[in-house]
């Protein structure tokens, strides 16, 4: 993004300085480190007096993907502070998006000038070896160079998307560490804010023309709003006027080399297992009022994210209408507020934004610590089965020749081998097997 903004044409973004360069914008994510293409990382110093109870429960790392137009540097400092307060513990990755990103960077362009935010998500997953007790082989585990693998607290990521600039600039880096590393991007929380929408030529230009420097003479202005109009339309036009294996498998992605957005595809990216990695819970912040993205399309992918978690559930065996509701109240929550502009919840009920924001966190640590003990239970009595395997005793064995129940050519009731009134091995590895979930 360019150093200054413009000032606010339309309603559908909410107001906010002309410039970066107003009173206090220089001490704005002045600890943050500028990694260049328009990425900042902070990296908290590690204060020990936080309790490490609560540390262990933050994110490893929180990604922050601002939105086209008006992502100022006091703007985002207004959000970066926030998850301060919240994750005092957590670093912090801020991705800024510009209007090139929309127009003239093709996919691989994009991906190339993220390569320092995907190694920085490495470095810090990777940081630290195993030192709670995971293990190899635990939730975010991460192999290493050596080949070893070492995970922190195995609480993952939080990414927080703004807009549909956000949202393609997180899909594009999640695609670019799945490619590089094998292995999807580690996200624990989705926070969706003022997205996703669909492709709109007057919300798409509306949200994208404040992009354009407010320091520019008022003719070269004038020239770029219409050139960005032309752009605009000229995506429409392939986008909507031709059918998709044309407009998009053939004129955006072999000619154009990916330039532009797919609005739909990013939509289903957002939603894609694979790309993200286990089971990744989603808090939509929308507005009513939002004219850059409508609060209808957010709501039609708040659907399509609760229909997948139901096949999800169903797929698990989960089947009881109490237990799916329960499960797609656990991964999507939706809050709609009624009158913030675009980008700007915050400043509508700051309360209510940053309190959705902790207990969706907290939701999820909440779920992650009851499946990890309902797979150690799991696999006690598994290991408590496999036990009674090695003492010749196997639960409901059906033998072809033998019948149900027998082993080793024994009738049931009889003992092999051990004395009347003394416990087999057997009898005891039953009595295990039927108590290893207390």
């Amino acid at each position: 993004m360019t150093g200054t903004d413009t000032e606010m044409t339309t309603p559908s973004v909410s107001p906010r300085p002309k410039s970066d360069e107003t009173p206090g914008s220089a001490k704005a994510l002045s600890e943050f480190q500028n990694l260049g293409n328009g990425i900042l990382f902070f990296d908290p110093p590690q204060n020990h007096n936080h309790d490490d109870h609560h540390a262990q429960l933050q994110p490893q790392l929180i990604i922050f993907c601002t939105w086209l137009g008006g992502a100022t540097r006091r703007r985002i400092a207004k959000y970066t502070s926030g998850y301060r307060r919240l994750f005092p513990t957590s670093p912090i990755l801020v991705i800024r998006t510009v209007i090139a990103d929309f127009t003239v960077r093709s996919e691989q362009v994009i991906r190339k000038n993220l390569v320092p935010a995907r190694d920085v998500v490495r470095d810090v997953l990777s940081r630290s070896t195993v030192q709670d007790g995971a293990g190899p082989g635990s939730e975010n585990g991460l192999e290493t160079d050596t080949g070893t693998t070492s995970t922190a607290t195995g609480t993952g990521v939080l990414l927080h998307m703004f807009s549909n600039g956000g949202c393609h600039l997180a899909v594009q880096l999640a695609h670019g560490y799945l490619s590089y590393y094998h292995q999807p991007l580690p996200v624990s929380l989705q926070i969706l804010d003022s997205s996703p929408g669909t492709f709109s030529i007057s919300q798409t230009y509306g949200a994208a023309v404040h992009s354009i420097p407010s320091h520019h003479p008022w003719a070269l202005q004038t020239l770029e709003k219409w050139g960005l109009w032309g752009a605009v339309v000229f995506i429409a036009g392939f986008q909507r006027g031709l059918p998709t294996s044309v407009g998009e498998k053939v004129v955006r992605k072999k000619w154009l080399g990916g330039v532009g957005v797919d609005f739909e595809e990013m939509r289903g990216e957002i939603l894609n297992e694979r790309v993200w990695g286990g089971e990744t819970g989603r808090l939509y912040l929308y507005s009513k009022a939002d004219e850059a993205v409508s609060w209808r399309d957010v709501e039609r992918h708040v659907e399509q994210a609760k229909r997948l978690v139901k096949e999800r559930a169903v797929k698990k065996g989960i089947i009881g209408r109490g237990e799916v509701q329960a499960e797609v109240e656990g991964l999507v929550r939706a809050e709609r507020f009624e009158k913030a502009t675009h980008c700007g919840l915050v400043m509508e009920d700051e309360e209510r934004y940053w309190a959705a924001v902790r207990e969706s966190w907290e939701g999820q640590m909440e779920r992650r610590r009851r499946m990890r003990r309902e797979s150690h239970s799991n696999s006690g009595q598994e290991v408590s089965q496999e036990k009674c395997k090695d003492g010749k005793v196997v639960l409901g064995a059906m033998d072809e020749e033998q019948g149900e129940g027998q082993t080793n050519g024994i009738e049931p009731g009889k003992t092999s081998g051990v004395e009347d009134g003394v416990e087999s091995r057997g009898d005891a590895c039953f009595k295990r097997s039927r108590t290893s979930k207390l």
